[in-house]
């Protein structure tokens, strides 16, 4: 037996704890847009959790502790690759972990999988009674009255951090005269300080940290309080017509399914988007973005070059200086040193592999990046 539903008509602070109180067993599948998590409960207490968002992923949660360096990932992937050894396992074989971090980054990772949750603005959720966890999955035991009151003080937290960075698209600069001797000391606001040579957008240090937009935002936020940093731009919101918003999303989400139904995917996404922001949780917005991205994969990869393929540059990072980019655009760009596939950027990115494919194809058709068949395994 299951049962389905969305945030709107059963919060979830609500459906967590209805699932303990019932001692449920089963799996608990939650999705807003194209990020899927999954929450295991075993008597009513959660044992294991999982998704498919990549900055949730082990490798991730390394490179954003400063665990391991992106090259090391990359390498460590190679040897996952011809092994099938388990990342964690490669990590402590070549010296980069020890045995008991490994298991304290997993629990790290499946209580944070958790804990982002309670940020969410709208979602649906589906729960399969007595489906059995995984065996890939890390075996953890939360109870989920602990994991309410952390979740409900995150969410007070984002509603303050909000207050002060509107959006990821904020801009920061550090204010140098306020640096002290005790502050560069510090290996988080000093990691912070180096990557701010100029201002940047929050997005951009997302990327660059390979975190959350919760954990940089709540550094960075502590980092206001101290007068370490301030904001220099924050953008506007976005314009209001004054049409009722029923009639509006109505109009936007039949505009959505119209674009999909005649192929032009990408475009259906950002509209079924313009959804979600005005109205998280939509049914059908939710259900289409995924279906939108699936079938983008093949034609993406088909046109203009395969995972396989090597990126190079074709103008000089001078050139590209002179040039404004997205966040995800930066990040990319910033990987390509005609030595790496798209395969391998993507694995050691905190891009959803299909927006990182949109962002390569992007890019190739601005005519910066172009593509080298991959090497002949015998040569």
């Amino acid at each position: 037996m299951s049962f389905q539903g969305d945030f709107a008509t059963m919060p979830l602070p609500d459906l967590l704890q209805w699932l303990a109180i019932s001692q449920k067993t089963g799996i608990l599948l939650l999705q807003r847009g194209e990020i899927v998590k999954e929450i295991y409960f075993r008597g009513g207490k959660i044992v294991a959790s999982a998704s498919n968002d990549p900055r949730e992923y082990f490798g991730q949660l390394l490179l954003s502790y400063g665990k391991i360096r992106e090259e090391d990932l990359m390498r460590a992937f190679v040897k996952q690759g011809e092994t099938g050894t388990k990342l964690g396992r490669i990590l402590v074989q070549e010296g980069h972990l020890e045995e008991e971090e490994v298991q304290r980054f997993l629990r790290i990772k499946a209580e944070e999988t958790i804990y982002d949750l309670f940020l969410w603005e709208g979602g649906e959720f589906k729960f399969y009674n007595d489906a059995p966890v995984q065996e890939s999955h890390v075996p953890i035991e939360m109870d989920v009255t602990s994991v309410l009151l952390e979740g409900t003080r995150r969410s007070d937290e984002w509603k303050r951090i909000r207050r002060i960075f509107p959006s990821s698209e904020t801009v920061i600069r550090i204010i140098p005269e306020a640096l002290t001797r005790a502050i560069l000391a510090d290996p988080l606001y000093n990691r912070v300080i180096q990557l701010m040579e100029v201002p940047r957008r929050i997005s951009d240090l997302c990327l660059m940290f390979h975190a959350s937009d919760f954990a940089v935002s709540k550094t960075l936020f502590d980092m206001v309080q101290m007068g370490i940093i301030e904001v220099t731009e924050v953008p506007p919101p976005p314009p209001r017509s004054e049409v009722r918003v029923e009639e509006e999303v109505r109009a936007l989400a039949n505009r959505g399914l119209k674009l999909f139904n005649s192929g032009r995917y990408e475009e259906s996404i950002e509209i079924f988007k313009q959804v979600l922001l005005q109205s998280p949780g939509h049914a059908l917005a939710q259900t289409m973005i995924p279906k939108a991205y699936k079938e983008m994969k093949e034609q993406l990869v088909s046109d203009a070059f395969t995972i396989e393929h090597v990126p190079f540059l074709q103008r000089s990072m001078s050139e590209l200086d002179k040039l404004s980019f997205t966040p995800q655009e930066n990040y990319i760009l910033s990987r390509i040193n005609g030595v790496s596939s798209v395969q391998a950027i993507i694995r050691i990115s905190p891009i959803q592999e299909i927006q990182a494919l949109m962002t390569f194809k992007k890019l190739a058709k601005a005519g910066l990046v172009g593509f080298l068949p991959p090497a002949d395994p015998q040569m």
